[in-house]
């Protein structure tokens, strides 16, 4: 009797464990199936990241009707955007230890929401995880710890003006059980950014950041602190500017998300970046952007020297087009035949030295019949016309002076084999854009992008460069003559165009809003006429001569006509000569 007694209490008690077990692991399940059911279900991509072994969550998950879920480790980089995440761990400690894999890793989204399960959770160890997931900016979190009836937990690090630093409680949201008609996941912007100061970093880059002397709050600031500082007086937060860095520096973004140049302050404790930044595809994977806030997109375009001045001596068949000098040419000839026909000299000479000497306005006695008056008479109308038009354009070079060639297409640098002065910065920006490996070999002197400028401007037509428009707009008058006279040509069509972006940590909330009010401010023209005033600004500084009488110049080729009116002395010489000897001649 005693021994079917403990038989019986011993099923009894294996019966209520297995109850036990199918209640636990149901209730659990169903908590978290429940709220990936409410929250998750409208994502395309789920990740499941698996720090433990909790194999009840994945069945969980698959009796769940989701689109996509994504099975994997936190060392697994992610191909596509990870939409929300949920993940189990067997601890805080190795949660703490994993979850920065996932930070690291390029598909990052800490925007969006996560469910995070933990098995052997102390409340001790709430402020550890909570401290990790603060530091990398997720917001929208649960976490649950491995019970019956999990409890969950939260926090909201942007009450009572917290601006995403700091938090100053855990939320504990009770039984997962008890957890149905409570708000899991609620807009926790509670008070906005209202009262919050970020840490701005920027690179002195005019004309979107300029650097200011100490002190000096009369200096203007550049475009895109101009616009950061009004939103900033839109949403009422503070700003704490400091310039970091060189602004030459291009940030380059390697295959395992280390950061190399300004933009790595943004791991480093600062909120916010500008300072004519492009936009490029690396970056819009670590960093979230305000872009559009300029009217006119930047863009690459080429410079290369302005065309000088010609020769003078050259101006003297250069006033003509070569077809001009040809219809001149086929004239002269059909006169001079007809002369040689209607009047038949000894001396055919004669004709064309008197055809000349009409083309230079030198007067004679025309004898013969009127039909031989008028031949004359046409080619003098001809040759006058001619006479005239050449006089007044070749006057009108001293004030328009004709020049080279100017190169101005790509294919033309081509076919004068101008060699690449670019600076570094616009090497590391095509690499990073074009994915273009070509070694681009420029000279010493072009490192940096002013000077590459500066060498083309001076380098005898042998080099071109490529910078940012933007960039050449607010340094082209440095590149004037005394008389404002540019000494560098910018091709018409650019490269390809870009697009400048201010930079936020990634993470950052509220960033819809700023957005619209930069879009709102460069709708409204503020952007623009700030522009405007900030190029009168720089340019007024600069002092150029205007051209007098004196300092004109005049391109006439002395040289020639001294030797012209030299040998034309010489020949009025000895016409007058043979003239006396012809006489003393005649007179014996």
């Amino acid at each position: 009797m005693l021994l079917q007694s403990c038989i019986f209490l011993l099923c009894i008690s294996l019966v209520k464990g297995e109850i036990e077990d199918i209640r636990t692991k149901d209730s659990k399940g169903n908590c978290i199936g429940n709220i990936v059911k409410k929250y998750f279900r409208h994502s395309n991509c789920m990740s499941f990241v698996h720090m433990g072994n909790d194999n009840e969550l994945v069945e969980a998950l698959n009796t769940m009707e989701l689109k996509t879920i994504i099975s994997r480790s936190p060392q697994t980089n992610m191909p596509v955007l990870n939409e929300h995440y949920v993940i189990d761990a067997n601890s805080s400690t190795y949660f703490i230890k994993q979850f920065r894999h996932l930070v690291y890793e390029r598909r990052w989204n800490p925007t969006t929401r996560f469910l995070i399960l933990i098995k052997n959770l102390d409340v001790s160890d709430l402020y550890n995880v909570f401290d990790i997931l603060l530091r990398y900016h997720v917001i929208h979190v649960l976490i649950l710890n491995n019970t019956v009836d999990p409890e969950i937990y939260t926090y909201n690090p942007f009450e009572n003006f917290g601006c995403g630093r700091r938090y100053d409680r855990i939320i504990d949201l009770g039984k997962c059980s008890k957890s149905s008609t409570k708000d899991l996941y609620p807009k926790k912007l509670i008070t906005g950014l209202r009262n919050c100061t970020f840490n701005v970093a920027a690179t002195h880059w005019p004309p979107f950041t300029i650097k200011r002397e100490n002190n000096n709050t009369n200096m203007w600031v550049g475009i895109e602190e101009y616009i950061f500082r009004e939103i900033s007086r839109l949403e009422s937060f503070n700003i704490n500017l400091t310039f970091i860095g060189d602004g030459e520096k291009f940030t380059t973004i390697s295959e395992n998300m280390s950061i190399d140049g300004p933009m790595n302050s943004l791991r480093n404790g600062n909120d916010v970046i500008f300072g004519g930044l492009i936009l490029t595809e690396a970056r819009t994977d670590m960093f979230q952007f305000v872009y559009l806030h300029l009217l006119e997109q930047d863009s690459l375009v080429y410079l290369v020297e302005k065309a000088r001045r010609v020769q003078p001596w050259r101006n003297i068949y250069l006033v003509f087009q070569v077809d001009v000098w040809l219809t001149l040419l086929l004239l002269f000839l059909l006169y001079f035949l007809m002369f040689v026909l209607f009047f038949r000299p000894k001396d055919k000479s004669w004709v064309a030295l008197k055809m000349l000497s009409f083309m230079f306005s030198s007067g004679t006695g025309i004898r013969g019949s009127f039909f031989k008056k008028s031949i004359f008479i046409a080619w003098v109308w001809c040759s006058y016309f001619f006479c005239s038009y050449y006089q007044s354009t070749f006057s009108s070079v001293t004030i328009h002076p004709l020049k080279e060639h100017q190169i101005a297409t790509v294919e033309d640098l081509k076919r004068d084999n101008l060699r690449p002065c670019v600076s570094d910065t616009i090497i590391d920006y095509i690499k990073a854009t074009l994915n273009d490996t070509v070694l681009i070999q420029s000279p010493e002197q072009c490192r940096k992008l002013w000077d590459s400028i500066k060498f083309v401007s001076q380098s005898d037509y042998k080099y071109f460069t490529v910078v940012y428009r933007y960039k050449y707009q607010f340094y082209k008058l440095d590149f004037y003559n005394e008389y404002r006279e540019n000494l560098i040509y910018k091709f018409n069509k650019p490269i390809f165009s870009s697009l400048n972006c201010i930079y936020f940590y990634k993470g950052f909330q509220y960033l819809e809003r700023l957005q619209m009010h930069a879009l709102r401010l460069r709708e409204n023209g503020m952007i623009n006429d700030y522009i405007a005033q900030l190029y009168w600004e720089f340019q007024r500084h600069y002092k150029f001569k205007n051209k007098d009488s004196q300092e004109l110049e005049l391109v006439v080729p002395w040289n020639l006509m001294g030797l012209g009116y030299f040998l034309s002395t010489l020949v009025f010489m000895g016409e007058i000569l043979i003239k006396k000897l012809h006489d003393k001649n005649k007179s014996k």
